[in-house]
């Protein structure tokens, strides 16, 4: 049997790259317009598949349903596609808010892995500071021979 091995990087092509799988989402948001009570408030936890939604005893046989964990959405819609809960549920996403998904094929952990992801950010972009600072003086310094 003869073996080859070859290091590279990802930059050269990407059977080096060490990254999988990366995305991210905006974190959803899930509110009830109106309490959802009772046998109402079981029929709506029943009716998602990850189990976003959880049942609050309210004593004396009454129940309401709550929103357990928000993250678990995955905007599968089957919480709003009953005509009753249609105008109750209201799923939306925080617009300012995601979480960041990264996975990894490699000897990196995920969490070094987008460290040295933010380096090589931070170094490109004091790259292109020096790129433009550059611009400006050149042509702050025309500006002045030709007055």
């Amino acid at each position: 049997m003869e073996l080859f091995c070859e290091k590279g990087i990802g930059k050269t092509h990407a059977k080096w790259s060490p990254v999988c799988t990366a995305y991210y989402r905006l974190v959803p948001d899930i509110k009830f317009k109106k309490e959802i009570l009772n046998q109402d408030a079981k029929e709506l936890k029943a009716l998602c598949p990850v189990g976003v939604f959880d049942i609050e005893d309210l004593g004396q046989g009454r129940c309401r349903a709550y929103v357990d964990d928000a993250r678990k959405c995955t905007t599968c819609r089957e919480c709003i596609r009953p005509e009753k809960f249609k105008d109750l549920v209201d799923l939306g996403k925080i617009k300012d808010r995601f979480e960041f998904h990264v996975e990894t094929v490699g000897v990196y952990k995920p969490q070094d892995l987008v460290i040295e992801a933010l380096k090589k950010l931070k170094e490109k972009a004091n790259h292109w500071l020096d790129v433009l600072e550059k611009t400006v003086n050149v042509g702050e310094g025309e500006d002045e021979g030709h007055k």
